[in-house]
């Protein structure tokens, strides 16, 4: 899902909003917990465990940024 057809697709939706235009969250951003200090480590764990975040759809991703992604390809 993260680096298959769905690429962006999770990092889209747990996004804290530092990386889009407007600043706003993905939709499931506040589910990684009751405060923002927490959200904030379960987001920077799951982003070490993906190894790149980009929130480009799977056909705007480059080979170069595809590859970056390092979580299990199924």
């Amino acid at each position: 899902m993260v680096n298959g057809d769905d690429a962006g697709a999770l990092m889209r939706r747990l996004d804290d909003g530092s990386s889009t235009d407007d600043g706003e969250p993905g939709n499931m951003y506040k589910n990684l917990g009751s405060i923002e200090e927490e959200r904030q480590e379960k987001l920077a764990t799951i982003k070490e465990w993906l190894g790149s975040w980009s929130l480009k759809s799977s056909d705007e991703l480059t080979d170069e940024e595809r590859a970056e992604i390092t979580a299990v390809k199924e």
